[in-house]
């Protein structure tokens, strides 16, 4: 009996610790229920500040292109008001790892989206990664995958080069209505802990309404 009971001890203490749930109000009447794995992720409704100066310096690289004079305090007031449009990030501040999480409601008039609408821009999500500024050796691929409380929803998985450094992508795009959603992951490949947690990440995901 004794015996029984240290072994159900060490079986207890060796199961992975519990995931923290959290439970996202991002939009109307809808919520978004994730788990994070460890407490090297946090959620934010703001993009954290390493993503505002990586924007910042893209669109300093885009006006110097175009032979346009910058304005520092321009530029981050134009990188914050780009970000805004996330509902919420979910970051690895250490490894600067992030997940962009958008709600876009359907406008006055458009009807909800088919199985090809959400695939093909899934696809043109990947795609978009070539026309990024300093993004070279785009490979990208698209599928069908599931998202919890989703109508559909389709996942792009894209590795390239960010002004030479190596980075990899994640994108799920998806409705649930009345909202087109789209899970932007970003990896600048520090830390190779960070693909293996976020997959846990998207697969804890739960789309549910309000109160349910």
């Amino acid at each position: 009996m004794r015996k029984a009971f240290w072994l159900s001890l060490v079986f207890l203490f060796t199961l992975p610790l519990s995931l923290a749930a959290e439970t996202l109000q991002l939009v109307p009447g809808l919520v978004l229920k994730v788990e994070l794995p460890s407490d090297r992720w946090a959620i934010s409704r703001e993009a954290p500040p390493f993503l505002v100066e990586e924007i910042a310096e893209h669109l300093e690289h885009e006006l110097l292109a175009q032979g346009k004079k910058v304005d520092p305090a321009a530029l981050q007031a134009a990188a914050q008001k780009r970000l805004a449009a996330n509902e919420a990030y979910i970051v690895n501040a250490a490894s600067k790892a992030y997940l962009a999480i958008d709600f876009s409601p359907l406008r006055e008039g458009e009807a909800a989206p088919g199985k090809k609408a959400i695939a093909a821009s899934a696809k043109y999500a990947g795609e978009g990664l070539v026309d990024e500024e300093g993004a070279t050796e785009v490979r990208q691929k698209s599928s069908k995958t599931e998202l919890r409380g989703a109508e559909f929803a389709y996942r792009v998985d894209a590795s390239f080069r960010m002004h030479d450094e190596p980075r990899k992508f994640i994108g799920i795009v998806g409705f649930r209505a009345p909202y087109w959603f789209y899970l932007y992951y970003t990896d600048p490949l520090r830390d190779g802990g960070d693909i293996r947690e976020m997959e846990q990440i998207l697969q804890s995901l739960v789309l549910s309404a309000s109160g349910v």
